[in-house]
């Protein structure tokens, strides 16, 4: 398990956990008391979890409650809740905890198309709309451009709105996209702050579900939430 903490200014603390092969299946298909037992061993309390669309919709759990957002059919959730945690699940797709300053947090699930379609800024502009303080950012563990073989009509249109950095090439000599470098393009673009980006690779480091190497149905969670001094 990945794990990064750090304080806020109003002495509570912002903490991130990225989840391994190791710690179990996060998939929300298969809800019950195992995947219930796997959450309370990373953080024990109430999770939001969402049904991901590869969109850019983005849940305000402090507007709908936590029922309502649980299961929600999103890629982001935004609170300034410290009862509970925000989650995304991943197997090759980048997960991103997202926090300001004074204690709003996001969780974000970006693959390409939710990068493309703009979930990240959907979710920035959202926290945004209850803070003014500066933004930062946690980027989990996914899919590398070396095992990311990529069409090129999509990677030249992807180029044009995110730059030369997100082309590359993979281990064996074909077109790759590099949808880290896509990621970090838009948060420097949205002028958050990247204090960890996480490189290793879900497909061919041998720790990580991936669901385009190995067709894992199983799933990574990443994991933020705010603990109070």
């Amino acid at each position: 398990m990945r794990f990064f903490d750090r304080a806020l200014v109003n002495g509570r603390s912002i903490r991130v956990r990225s989840t391994e092969r190791s710690d179990g299946d996060f998939s929300v298909g298969h809800v019950g008391p195992e995947l219930d037992a796997r959450r309370r061993a990373v953080v024990d309390r109430p999770w939001v979890w969402l049904s991901q669309e590869h969109g850019t919709s983005c849940v305000d759990v402090d507007d709908v409650g936590l029922d309502g957002a649980r299961g929600a059919a999103a890629d982001a959730s935004v609170t300034t809740r410290t009862d509970l945690a925000l989650s995304i699940q991943t197997a090759d797709c980048i997960p991103l905890a997202l926090w300001s300053d004074d204690g709003v947090i996001a969780a974000v699930h970006a693959g390409w198309r939710g990068l493309e379609a703009g979930v990240i800024e959907v979710a920035i502009r959202s926290m945004q709309a209850q803070t003014s303080a500066p933004l930062s950012a946690f980027i989990g563990p996914s899919i590398g451009p070396e095992c990311y073989e990529f069409g090129v009509t999509d990677l030249d249109r992807l180029e044009a709105t995110f730059g030369p950095g997100i082309r590359a090439t993979t281990n064996d000599g074909h077109l790759a996209l590099d949808v880290r470098a896509g990621v970090r393009s838009e948060l420097l673009r949205l002028d958050v702050a990247t204090e960890v980006d996480d490189d290793a690779c879900t497909a061919c480091a041998g720790n990580f579900f991936s669901h385009r190497e190995r067709a894992d149905t199983a799933r990574q969670a990443t994991v933020i939430w705010i603990e109070e001094a």
